[in-house]
C-alpha cells in the first residue's frame, strides 16, 4: 500500500516532464521559424523605406506599425521561451500562460486584421465591387473581434489548461477558420480581377506581368491560409498538446511579409517606361528596370480610367497601370 502514492507521484512527474519537453520543443521550433521570418521582414521594411520615400504618409504609417508589432511579437516569444527555460532550470515550473505569450497573441490578431483590411482596400480600388470588399471586411472584423475575446479570456484565465476547454476551442477555431477563409477569398478575388484585366490587354509584356501577379497572389494566400488551417486543425484535434504553436508564431510573420512584399514588388516588376500602381495611392515609375527616388510619384487612389496621352500607348489592368512610350521597344510575343 505504501508504494501506491510513490507510483502515482512518479507517473505524475513523468507526465509533467513529458509535457514540459513538448512545450519547450514546440516553442523553440516556432521561435526559430518566427525569428527567421522576422529577419526577412526587417529587410523588406528597410527596402520599402529606402525606395518608396514618396508614398502616402498613411501607407508609411501602416508599414511602420506592422514592423513595430512584428518586432514586439518576436520579443514576446523570446521572453516566453526564456521564462520557460529559466523556470525549468530553477525547478519551479509554472503552469500559467505567461503575459508575454498572451500579448504576442493580441498583436498577431491585430496584424492579421490590418493585413486583411489592406487587401480589402486594394481589391476595392481594383474592382469597385462592393459585395466582395464588404464580405472580406466582415470576415476580417469577425476574426478580429473573436481574437480579442480569446485574448481577454487568457489574460483573465492564465492557467495552461484554460486553452483546452471546449468553449475556448470553439471560439479559437472560429478565429482561425474565418481568417483562413478570408485569405482564400482575398486570393481568389485578386486572381479573378487580375485575370479579367488581363483579357483586355493586347500587350504580351502586360500579360507576363499579370501572370506573375496572379502567381504571387496565389502563393501569398496559400501560405497564410495553410498556416491558419494547420493552426486550427492541430489546436482542435489535439487540444492537450502544443503542436499548433509553431504555426501560431509564424502566421503573423507571414502576413507582415506578404504586405511588405506586395509593396516592394513594384520595383522588380518595373520595366522600361512603366508606371506601376499597386494598392491605394501607390505609384512608381521605372526606366529599364532601374528605379531611383527621382522616378517616384504619388497619385490619388488608383482608378481604371484610360490614360489619354498622344505620345504613348497605354493599357490599364488589375492593380497596375502600364504606359509605354512610343519611342521605347515593345516586347513582341
Amino acid at each position: 500500500m505504501a508504494s501506491t502514492p510513490s507510483a502515482a507521484a512518479a507517473a505524475e512527474l513523468a507526465a509533467l516532464t513529458s509535457a514540459i519537453k513538448e512545450l519547450f520543443a514546440t516553442t523553440f521550433i516556432g521561435f526559430t521559424v518566427a525569428t527567421t521570418l522576422y529577419g526577412v521582414s526587417v529587410l523588406q521594411a528597410y527596402l520599402y523605406f529606402r525606395k518608396y520615400t514618396k508614398d502616402l504618409v498613411a501607407l508609411k504609417a501602416m508599414v511602420a506599425t506592422l514592423w513595430i508589432f512584428d518586432t514586439l511579437t518576436t520579443i514576446f516569444v523570446a521572453h516566453s521561451l526564456f521564462t520557460l527555460v529559466f523556470e525549468v532550470l530553477n525547478k519551479s515550473v509554472n503552469t500559467n500562460i505567461t503575459w508575454s505569450f498572451t500579448s504576442e497573441k493580441l498583436l498577431v490578431t491585430i496584424i492579421t486584421f490590418i493585413s486583411q483590411i489592406f487587401y480589402a482596400h486594394t481589391i476595392w480600388k481594383v474592382s469597385k465591387n462592393m459585395i466582395t470588399t464588404v464580405f472580406i471586411s466582415v470576415l476580417a472584423v469577425g476574426a478580429f473581434g473573436l481574437g480579442i475575446y480569446t485574448t481577454v479570456h487568457l489574460f483573465e484565465n492564465p492557467a495552461l489548461d484554460s486553452i483546452s476547454t471546449r468553449g475556448f476551442l470553439i471560439v479559437s477555431g472560429l478565429v482561425q477558420g474565418l481568417a483562413a477563409l478570408n485569405d482564400l477569398v482575398i486570393t481568389g478575388a485578386m486572381s479573378w480581377y487580375l485575370h479579367i484585366k488581363r483579357r483586355g490587354s493586347t500587350l504580351p509584356s502586360t500579360d507576363k506581368i499579370v501572370d506573375t501577379l496572379i502567381l504571387y497572389a496565389v502563393s501569398r494566400g496559400v501560405l497564410t491560409a495553410v498556416a491558419q488551417i494547420m493552426f486550427l486543425v492541430l489546436n482542435v484535434a489535439v487540444p492537450h498538446h502544443e503542436y499548433w504553436l509553431p504555426f501560431h508564431m509564424a502566421v503573423g510573420k507571414l502576413y507582415v511579409n506578404s504586405v511588405f512584399a506586395t509593396l516592394n514588388v513594384r520595383q522588380s516588376l518595373s520595366q522600361k517606361q512603366t508606371e506601376i500602381k499597386l494598392g491605394p495611392g501607390i505609384t512608381t515609375l521605372a526606366n529599364n528596370g532601374q528605379m531611383g527616388e527621382r522616378d517616384q510619384t504619388v497619385t490619388k487612389p488608383i482608378t481604371f480610367a484610360p490614360i489619354q496621352n498622344t505620345n504613348a500607348a497605354s493599357t490599364t489592368f488589375g492593380t497596375f497601370n502600364q504606359s509605354i512610350s512610343s519611342s521605347s521597344d515593345v516586347e513582341q510575343g
